[in-house]
């Protein structure tokens, strides 16, 4: 009996080492008290894009936020549309003549909430940044079904630079390639602000994911010309969404 009491005990020993190993491994394994970066893609309202971003620890609960994201802007009332007369016809915008991409290198602070320790554990902290805006203005070219007047019933392509004015809507085919406009592209410059809430988890003490909501706000002093029959604006505001893979050093 006495033998058996002796085993039992060393077996629950056992047992609770274990526990207490994989306890300590569990909170040992991550840590959120480190500086991280992350990279991610994002959609809105007014368009998507990418970014990076470097958070650097300045204390248990401020960070300093460093961020480059690049993505594009589209007027609230862009509608897609379709030439229904020509058989290989792809959608465009009708009324919009140039697009308007967008570069916002951003400084800014964030605050933990929830510091994520365990596997199980998400941490939370929240954001705001701001800087300039670096706006890439390109012109849309289109492809137009022109007839050959020294063919008979011969149609041949051209690509010419959009415009709604002077073109007729039944002979656009789509968007000409992408390139067409490049070297027309046009610089202007804005502020950019940014702010949401960041939640992060992951299995590894280094490796984490992200998720996270917010509002980006972008100025221009003078309203891009991106729409002919609609009021060009010079705030873009939306909410947004985003998910980043993230590392901690």
């Amino acid at each position: 009996m006495q033998n058996y009491i002796q085993k039992l005990i060393f077996v629950l020993y056992i047992v609770f080492f274990a526990q207490s190993s994989l306890f300590s491994q569990d909170y040992d394994d991550i840590t959120y008290e480190d500086s991280h970066y992350k990279f991610g893609i994002y959609g809105s309202g007014n368009g998507w894009g990418i970014y990076y971003r470097n958070m650097v620890i300045k204390n248990s609960k401020f960070n300093r936020m460093y961020e480059i994201n690049v993505g594009s802007l589209k007027h609230f009332k862009e509608r897609s549309v379709l030439n229904q007369r020509i058989g290989n016809a792809t959608p465009y915008v009708f009324g919009k003549i140039n697009r308007l991409y967008a570069i916002r290198p951003m400084y800014g602070y964030s605050i933990t909430l929830a510091e994520k320790v365990s596997k199980s554990s998400v941490g939370v902290e929240v954001f705001g940044g701001m800087g300039p805006i670096i706006g890439l203005l390109k012109p849309i070219y289109v492809d137009i079904d022109q007839y050959d007047s020294l063919n008979s019933n011969n149609y041949y392509t051209i690509s010419a630079k959009y415009n709604p004015d002077e073109m007729n809507q039944n002979s656009i085919i789509g968007y000409s390639s992408f390139g067409k406009g490049i070297n027309e592209t046009k610089l202007i410059a804005g502020l950019a602000f940014k702010t949401g809430v960041s939640f992060n988890w992951g299995y590894y003490r280094s490796d984490f994911k992200s998720l996270e909501l917010g509002v980006m706000l972008d100025y221009f002093p003078s309203p891009p010309n991106l729409m002919v029959y609609a009021k060009n604006k010079t705030v873009f505001s939306s909410f947004y969404i985003s998910f980043a893979l993230g590392k901690n050093y």
